[in-house]
C-alpha cells in the first residue's frame, strides 16, 4: 500500500472509531467528537495544536471526564476518597478543579504504589491517582487523544478506542494467511516503569504547543510516589500503570517505533508494550531474516529508550 493510501486507511479507521462517541448530555457531542471534528479539519496540514488547556477545563469535558470516572470505578488514592465520598460534593470538587486548572495552579497528588500479582509469579506496580487526579487526567485526555489518534497507525491496537487485544490476534492470523511463517516475539521490559520523560514530552510537543498542557503533562509524571511503609519517593523516570492517561502517553512514546518497524518492511503488530514483528517467509531464510529483524527491533527499541 502506497504512503497516500496508508495514511487514508488510518484517518479512515480513526473517523469510524470517534463516529460513535456521544453522549447522552444537552446539546449532542462529547468533547472527544468535537475534538476529532477539529483534528480532521486540519489533519492535511500536520499542524501543531494550541490553546488547547481551555478546552481541558470546560465545564462539560470535566463532567464527561468524571462520569468516566465514576463508570470505571477502582479505589481511592492516598487522600483515602473513594468515589461516593467525591461525588457528594461533586459541583464543589469541579469547581475547584476548574479553577485551579485555570489559573495554572493544579498540582497533583502523590501517586499510591500498590502491587498486584503477575502470572510468572513476581509483582507488578501500579499507581493509583485520587480520584481528583483521575478526573483531570480523563478531561485532558479527551482532549488530546484524538490529536494523537489521527497520527497512530493501524499495527498498535492496545488502549485505543475501537480496538482490542481480540483484533490484534486477527491481525496476527491475517498476517500469517499472506505468507509470513516466522515471528519476533517481543516484550519491552519494564516499559511502563522505563519510559523517559523527556523524550515523552518531545514526543507530545511535535503536535501540542501550549505550555500549560505541556506543564500538566510532566506534572503527572512527575508526581511523587507514596509506597507503603517507605514515604514519599521522587518519581524521575516511568509512567505509573494504573493512571488514567498512562496508556495513551505510552502510545505516542511508542508510535515512533511503529513508524521505524514500518519503514524497515517489518509488518507489526503491537499491543502496549507486546509486539510481534513479522516479515519472514520459509524461502528468505530464517537465520539471517531472523537476525536482522532481531537487530533492527534493538535499535528502534533503542532511540524510544
Amino acid at each position: 500500500m502506497h504512503k497516500s493510501s496508508r495514511n487514508a486507511a488510518k484517518v479512515g479507521s480513526g473517523e469510524r472509531r470517534y463516529a460513535s462517541c456521544r453522549k447522552g448530555l444537552a446539546g449532542g457531542l462529547c468533547i472527544e467528537t468535537a475534538c476529532w471534528g477539529l483534528v480532521r479539519k486540519e489533519r492535511k496540514e500536520k499542524r501543531k495544536w494550541h490553546s488547547l488547556i481551555d478546552k481541558v477545563w470546560n465545564w462539560r469535558n470535566l463532567n464527561e471526564a468524571w462520569e468516566k470516572v465514576k463508570q470505571n470505578r477502582g479505589a481511592g488514592g492516598i487522600d483515602d476518597v473513594t468515589i461516593d465520598e467525591f461525588e457528594r460534593n461533586l459541583e464543589q470538587n469541579l469547581n475547584e478543579i476548574q479553577r485551579l486548572l485555570r489559573q495554572d495552579m493544579y498540582k497533583p497528588n502523590p501517586v499510591k504504589r500498590v502491587c498486584i500479582p503477575k502470572p510468572d509469579g513476581k509483582q507488578r506496580p501500579l499507581g493509583i491517582p485520587t480520584i481528583r487526579d483521575r478526573v483531570v487526567q480523563q478531561a485532558l485526555k479527551n482532549v488530546i487523544e484524538p490529536i494523537f489518534e489521527a497520527e497512530f497507525l493501524d499495527s498498535s491496537f492496545g488502549y485505543r478506542p475501537g480496538k482490542s487485544a481480540k483484533q490484534a490476534i486477527e491481525r496476527i492470523e491475517d498476517v500469517k494467511d499472506e505468507g509470513h511463517e516466522w515471528v519476533v516475539d517481543a516484550d519491552i521490559k519494564a516499559f511502563f516503569d522505563t519510559v523517559n520523560h523527556e523524550k515523552l514530552i518531545d514526543a507530545v510537543a511535535e503536535r501540542i504547543s501550549d505550555g500549560r498542557v505541556l506543564r500538566l503533562i510532566r506534572s503527572f509524571l512527575e508526581a511523587d510516589i507514596m509506597e507503603q511503609g517507605q514515604g514519599l519517593a521522587k518519581n524521575v523516570i516511568g509512567t505509573p500503570q494504573g493512571g488514567v492517561i498512562s496508556p495513551l502517553l505510552a502510545n505516542i512514546y511508542l508510535h515512533y517505533f511503529d513508524e521505524k518497524m514500518a519503514g524497515l518492511g517489518y509488518e507489526v503488530v503491537r499491543y502496549a508494550d507486546d509486539c510481534a514483528p513479522r516479515g519472514c517467509t520459509r524461502d528468505e531464510g530464517l537465520v539471517p531474516r531472523s537476525r536482522l529483524a532481531g537487530s533492527r527491533l534493538q535499535t528502534a527499541l533503542s532511540c524510544c529508550g
